[in-house]
């Protein structure tokens, strides 16, 4: 504390500054030690307060001088509540959510007059992608239904180390999402089980709709029917299902090591600061990945999951009916938490409203008003979710750290061993640089599963396809964008090609052979590339070396839905 001019080895200086000492410990404005992240433990905290507040005693023999000249630190804030992993909470626990869902939102009743219908029709109407606000809206969307529950919505870790392995149990669905049924709490009835049979949008699932296959049941959301399989039961294709997940979610791992959130809101291509633009214009080594951020790589591995668990989650029309959702999202805003707390001082376009959401913490709705600022906007919800009242329980198991990096011979290393901020970079970060690069994405109305390939033929989608890059998703709007949902000028989307690029034994500057299979989540049609080269960000690109000097083409300002 040489800074505050306190000689922590004088009894005097401690003495005369011990309040100032105390209070910068307790709250935590002075680390430990030249660690950051170290702190005085609470136990010691308090030492030091008694001693304080006995008079300063430097023997045990020196007499007592009691006094409160340390008040006993107060808790002026509620503790936050908690959102509790599925896998670590009881049957009781789990029953209980199940009947809220049932009694308050009516979750099996299609009729429009439904909570849980009008709820979902929220996001079918309302909800923001690609664009700085995504993530921050379904935070918004959650709030919104945890007001109405009175209880935390439970995530599901899709981040578990072992959820891409077949046989374990945080592979697939989690159990509670596939039982038939469950037993009331409050009445002692046996119903079937909400999380399972909710009413599909207006009762009708997206299996069902026009030009689809038919379906079971399509009364209730439907989901890829290989989650309900077990044993044998068609054993080599849930294997390969699940193994997808590994590849999803080593994209959350890279997308973690991001430094900046987002470019500002409506200005692509420009750096934080609100600038809409330089004289003269700046370099671009002092704004890498001015175009590339956490924002626009987390959405990537999001849409992967909604597409990977079948056609209600597929579609965002009617994603929000399927109770899945709920939990799916629950994680997706634990991960976010995970970027938000590493980066305290992250800049927002804060200003931006979350429509309909009203007040600081998204509890209510408001879907007429023309009134702007009455809106929940991104600063109310881009900070600590503790601010906002919740927090998450420790997931149930160990998490997914990544895979290591490659090195790619005679690649241009992309930006070093680091990120300036002596913190190790991420797998894609780290690579030596290989990337298949998507200009111009935009929303679509109907939804596609983008498989990419080297190695000059589109084969087998497959995580232990070596010539296999990756998927990106296109999750549609479902219905026409009547409500700027969905920025208009395009993003532009990047899959980390340098694991293919080593398999295949491929250096820089050599042909790739880049091949993509489109295919329509809806009905598994495979597009040709005549009709997916309408869709706007369908046709990518392939560039070695730093992603810095790829070509970076904007769409023209036409329709963002098509």
């Amino acid at each position: 504390m040489t800074a505050y001019f306190v000689d922590l080895a004088d009894y005097a200086s401690v003495r005369t500054w011990s309040e100032t000492i105390y209070n910068h410990l307790a709250s935590r404005s002075i680390p430990l030690t030249t660690d950051a992240r170290q702190f005085w433990p609470l136990d010691a905290l308090e030492t030091f307060r008694l001693w304080v507040n006995q008079g300063w005693r430097r023997t045990p023999a020196d007499p007592f001088d009691n006094a409160t000249r340390l008040p006993k630190p107060s808790s002026p804030y509620p503790p936050p509540y908690l959102r509790h992993d599925l896998a670590s909470m009881s049957p009781a626990e789990i029953d209980d959510f199940r009947a809220r869902l049932d009694d308050i939102m009516r979750v099996t009743d299609p009729s429009p007059s439904s909570p849980w219908q009008k709820w979902a029709y929220v996001h079918t109407n309302w909800c923001l992608h690609y664009q700085e606000a995504f993530a921050f809206w379904h935070r918004g969307f959650l709030l919104y239904l945890e007001a109405m529950l009175g209880c935390p919505v439970p995530y599901w870790d899709w981040m578990a180390e072992d959820a891409s392995k077949d046989g374990s149990p945080s592979a697939g669905l989690p159990r509670c999402f596939l039982d038939q049924t469950y037993i009331h709490p409050g009445t002692g009835e046996r119903r079937p089980n909400p999380l399972r049979y909710a009413a599909a949008k207006d009762g009708q699932s997206k299996l069902c709709a026009k030009d689809s296959q038919p379906g079971p049941d399509c009364r209730y959301v439907q989901r890829n029917p290989l989650f309900y399989t077990t044993g044998d039961d068609h054993r080599a294709e849930r294997q390969a299902l699940f193994a997808m997940t590994e590849i999803f979610q080593q994209q959350v791992v890279d997308a973690l090591q991001f430094d900046s959130f987002s470019v500002p809101q409506g200005s692509p291509g420009f750096p934080w600061a609100n600038i809409p633009a330089f004289d003269p214009p700046q370099p671009d080594d002092l704004y890498p990945y001015r175009d590339q951020n956490f924002d626009g790589a987390y959405e990537q591995p999001h849409d992967n999951y909604h597409g990977w668990i079948g056609p209600d989650m597929a579609d965002n029309a009617y994603t929000a009916f399927d109770p899945i959702f709920l939990c799916y999202h629950a994680n997706i805003d634990r991960m976010l938490e995970v970027w938000i707390r590493a980066h305290p001082v992250a800049q927002y376009t804060a200003g931006v409203a979350l429509q309909p959401f009203v007040g600081p913490a998204a509890a209510q709705i408001d879907e007429v008003t023309p009134e702007l600022w009455r809106y929940t906007t991104i600063g109310d919800l881009a900070q600590d979710s503790r601010r906002l009242g919740y927090d998450y329980g420790p997931p149930a198991s160990p998490q997914f750290r990544g895979r290591a990096p490659v090195n790619l011979s005679g690649a241009v290393p992309l930006l070093g061993s680091g990120n300036g901020a002596g913190r190790p970079m991420g797998a894609a970060h780290a690579a030596m640089g290989a990337w298949v690069i998507f200009d111009g994405v935009r929303c679509t109305h109907d939804s596609y599963a983008i498989d990419v390939f080297l190695g000059g033929t589109a084969g087998e989608a497959r995580a232990d396809n070596a010539a296999y890059v990756g998927r990106f998703s296109r999750i549609g709007m479902g219905i026409a964008d009547d409500k700027g949902r969905c920025i208009r000028h395009g993003v532009s989307r990047v899959l980390d090609a340098s694991r293919a690029a080593a398999a295949l034994g491929l250096s820089a500057g050599q042909d790739p052979g880049l091949r993509i299979r489109v295919t329509n989540l809806h009905g598994g049609a495979e597009l040709c590339e005549d009709e997916y080269g309408e869709l706007p960000g369908f046709k990518p690109e392939f560039h070695w070396g730093d992603l810095r000097a790829a070509p970076v083409r904007r769409s023209s300002q036409s329709p963002c839905c098509h």
